[in-house]
């Protein structure tokens, strides 16, 4: 069974950061929180999926997003980062500041869940129609 994708989640909120561990530790993904964005670069190693919130204290998702990257350019394998807000506005605007997407309806947890779920199975196809992948033997 191929091991289960990791998934990073930086926010400011103790209380949000427990409640999507936990809704998506039921999905059987692996789940690591912070609320702490000085040193949460290091958490990107075998990351595949990276949450982050926008209003973070002191600074934005955008500055945060751009400190990420740059921590992890020279990484062989580079985690989606992913926008987690309510505010339309700034789910509009993420296209712009450099995140591969944004997940609406902070707050809901069955949303994310499922938001997640379909972002993780692109990342998976788009993978392999790059050919990063090998195919599966004895498939079409």
């Amino acid at each position: 069974m191929a091991e289960q994708p990791l998934i990073v989640v930086i926010d400011d909120s103790e209380i949000i950061l427990e409640r999507i561990k936990t809704r998506l530790e039921a999905e059987q993904y692996r789940v690591v929180t912070t609320a702490q964005i000085v040193g949460a670069a290091r958490l990107l190693r075998g990351a595949n999926l990276v949450i982050l919130d926008w209003h973070m204290p002191g600074m934005t998702g955008g500055d945060v997003l751009a400190s990420l990257r740059a921590a992890c350019e020279k990484s062989q394998k580079r985690p989606l980062f992913y926008l987690y807000t309510s505010d339309p506005t700034v789910a509009a605007a993420a296209k712009n500041t450099g995140f591969d997407g944004s997940f609406i309806n902070k707050g809901d947890d069955d949303s994310l869940a499922q938001q997640v779920g379909a972002a993780i199975r692109i990342a998976k196809l788009k993978a392999r129609g790059s050919g990063t992948r090998p195919p599966r033997s004895g498939r079409p």
